[in-house]
């Protein structure tokens, strides 16, 4: 079984996983940190600012050109959210030289160009490019605007923000509209020193390389001074719900959404979430699901209708596209649903599909090097990190009342609906 080897450099955190799976190089660089809410929309904006030029490369094209040198390497920028931490993430692919002819350290060049690019950003007085952040801001409105062009993300989204209010999940990971304003080079350029300073940061490096000499290039390139904060606020999971509340937007769609938020109280790192896993795979998360099967299937109800977990939140949610004047009916179907689980209702036909899904679901993910990576990142979030292996284990031991123990524990929290403007008017 290959597992990661962890290093501390720089006061960083170095996970090398030494594989001949991949052919690819896969290094990752992710700063963790809470989700604020005077914060959250300026972090989400700095791996795209950083991309648009460092001193060595001054411009993007400059940068793609650079990559282009290295056989076609690819590196991207993003944010990411698990529970409520928000993680600010650098994703970096570059051949291993090993398969080429005539190739050599190009993964010390990667390495290099990677830590130019976060370290030594194009600078103007005292922070950023100013025009760097403007044209980024216009940017950063459109990535928080498009989530309204997809619908059914849009309303799984509102739902477990209605059913947050007031807890720090409930901050989208891009942040939000209104604090772009009083963003500018020099407030976004500390916002930036204090992340590379402060944040707990994890390097990933997956593939066929040896550790020692990762480690070697790693301390060579990032030289940064750095005084971590490692002990994060751990994310809120123990809100027992008072009372089901009850949302209904209004936009122009011709197709209803109908999400319901759930309480779990339970998370990655709880010994029940093995049993979670597949309560959500029984309810919602395969096309033999109780979900598809009850509301899709037999009664024509929906469009689609799943479920998914928020592990790290403690939180489940149902998603469905329904026609607007069929609420009622599919409301009704889905709590049955719930209320089957709980009641034992389960065949082993449903248990046993359901466990051999995950079984692949999980094994797929060993194919990929950011399934690996985002794994091991779970368990740094969660604070208990569980192997493929381990996690496959534990799927074939779940039992039929392991899944309803964890059945009888679960709250309804919310019920979303997104209808149209003028229609149909149904109850809600």
């Amino acid at each position: 079984m290959q597992t990661f080897v962890t290093n501390q450099i720089n006061n960083m955190h170095v996970h090398v996983l030494q594989t001949t799976k991949f052919k690819l190089t896969t290094m990752a660089v992710m700063f963790h940190t809470d989700l604020e809410e005077d914060k959250a929309t300026s972090r989400a904006m700095i791996p795209h600012v950083l991309l648009r030029g460092s001193e060595q490369y001054p411009t993007a094209e400059s940068i793609q050109l650079a990559l282009s040198d290295l056989y076609g390497a690819s590196l991207y920028g993003s944010v990411g959210k698990k529970g409520e931490r928000q993680i600010v993430e650098f994703l970096l692919k570059v051949v291993n030289e090993k398969y080429l002819t005539g190739a050599d350290a190009l993964l010390e060049k990667g390495i290099a160009l990677l830590a130019e690019v976060l370290l030594r950003p194009q600078k103007e007085g005292s922070g950023f490019r100013a025009d760097f952040v403007e044209k980024e801001k216009e940017q950063h409105q459109k990535r928080i605007d498009s989530l309204l062009d997809d619908k059914i993300v849009y309303a799984a989204e509102r739902c477990l923000d209605e059913m947050t209010k007031g807890e720090r999940f409930s901050i989208p990971k891009f942040g939000r509209s209104s604090y772009l304003e009083q963003i500018n080079s020099d407030n976004l350029y500390q916002v930036y020193r204090d992340l590379v300073a402060t944040a707990p940061m994890h390097v990933y490096v997956v593939g066929n390389v040896h550790p020692s000499d990762v480690v070697a290039l790693i301390q060579r390139y990032f030289t940064v001074e750095r005084t971590p904060q490692e002990n994060l606020t751990p994310t809120q999971t123990d809100v027992i719900p008072r009372q089901v509340k009850e949302i209904v937007e209004r936009l122009d769609v011709n197709q209803g959404k109908l999400n319901l938020g759930l309480r779990t109280r339970i998370t990655h790192a709880d010994p029940d979430y093995p049993a979670l896993v597949v309560y959500n795979g029984i309810l919602g998360g395969f096309p033999h699901s109780k979900l598809f099967i009850n509301v899709r299937e037999k009664a024509s109800l929906a469009y689609y209708a799943s479920s998914r977990l928020e592990s790290y939140k403690g939180l489940l949610y149902i998603q469905s596209g329904i026609q607007i004047e069929n609420y009622e009916k599919a409301l009704t179907i889905m709590k049955q649903q719930l209320e089957e689980m709980k009641k034992g209702n389960i065949s082993d036909t449903e248990l046993s599909y359901t466990i051999n899904g995950l079984i692949n679901s999980f094994r797929t993910l060993q194919d990929s090097p950011e399934g690996l990576i985002d794994v091991h990142t779970g368990g740094l979030v969660s604070g208990a990190y569980r192997s493929m292996e381990e996690l496959i284990s534990l799927a074939e031991k779940v039992s039929k009342q392991d899944v309803v123990r964890v059945a009888q524990q679960i709250q309804l929290d919310t019920v979303y609906f997104l209808r149209d403007k003028e229609g149909v008017t149904a109850h809600a």
